[in-house]
């Protein structure tokens, strides 16, 4: 009975100290916070930030610390930013913002994506997520038919705000960083992301002028720059004697070249 007695009167004992630290508080307002400012370019984006802004957290600073995880959180959701809050003193904290950049266009399932090299993406038609500033990338166009295995996405609705990328951006800056400043590259119009026997298949749709080729890439059959090489041989060859044509990368130690009929796709070659 006595050790039942003893703790509550310990309950109340903290109870009453901190009903106390809080009136002194309310009182004389010394855990308001001292400092804090937010770092941001866009004054639509700071504007969105304070809106959102628990107002009492100037007058008690310890509660921003769980609330900053939570206001970034909704702002990365909801808006193609990174938000980082740190405390940089006793009751000082500073938040940056910051404008996620379109890496790649990206179609899937009949909408077109945009992911950033953060690996975040979202929806380009979304009205919601238009953030003034944002440049869109021009080309070439990713185009992706499957959805990731990996994914645990409802294939019945698409994905809403902004969420991690559904599709490997190591993948996809593997490939750039192999192909991207290669002086054809600024030919492709678009890249088909597929999947052959287990392994990444990319599919480029190269306009020069009058005429279109299909190439088929598969980056593990090569070694260092040999593929590369033999494409600008190819295509070097390919811009005299004109026409469509079909380039098959995906065999070990050859590449095959056949004419192209537009339209008929890979398969359709003589």
């Amino acid at each position: 009975m006595a050790f039942r007695r003893f703790r509550w009167f310990k309950i109340i004992l903290c109870s009453m100290l901190l009903g106390g630290l809080w009136r002194l508080n309310e009182r004389y307002v010394w855990m308001s916070m001292r400092e804090f400012r937010v770092k941001v370019t866009d004054p639509a984006l700071e504007k969105r930030f304070w809106d959102i802004f628990p107002s009492q957290c100037f007058r008690f600073w310890p509660a921003f610390s769980r609330k900053s995880r939570v206001i970034g959180a909704f702002l990365e959701r909801t808006l193609p930013v990174l938000v980082d809050t740190r405390m940089t003193g006793i009751g000082m904290f500073v938040t940056d913002i910051k404008l996620l950049s379109p890496w790649v266009l990206l179609e899937w399932r009949g909408q077109v994506w945009c992911i950033s090299r953060e690996g975040r993406m979202w929806n380009i038609a979304d009205g919601s997520l238009k953030v003034a500033g944002l440049e869109l990338p021009r080309k070439p166009l990713w185009r992706v038919p499957f959805l990731p295995a990996e994914s645990s996405e409802d294939v019945r609705s698409l994905p809403n705000g902004v969420f991690p990328s559904l599709f490997s951006v190591d993948v996809i800056e593997d490939f750039l960083t192999g192909f991207g400043n290669e002086p054809w590259f600024e030919n492709i119009e678009e890249i088909v992301l597929d999947r052959r026997a287990g392994a990444d298949l990319f599919k480029l749709r190269f306009i020069r002028g009058g005429q279109e080729l299909m190439i088929l890439l598969q980056k593990d059959k090569y070694r260092g720059r040999e593929l590369n090489i033999a494409l600008d041989h190819i295509l070097e060859r390919l811009r005299k004697e004109g026409g469509n044509h079909l380039i098959d990368a995906t065999y070990e130690e050859k590449i095959v070249v056949d004419s192209l009929s537009l339209g008929a796709g890979e398969g359709s070659s003589k």
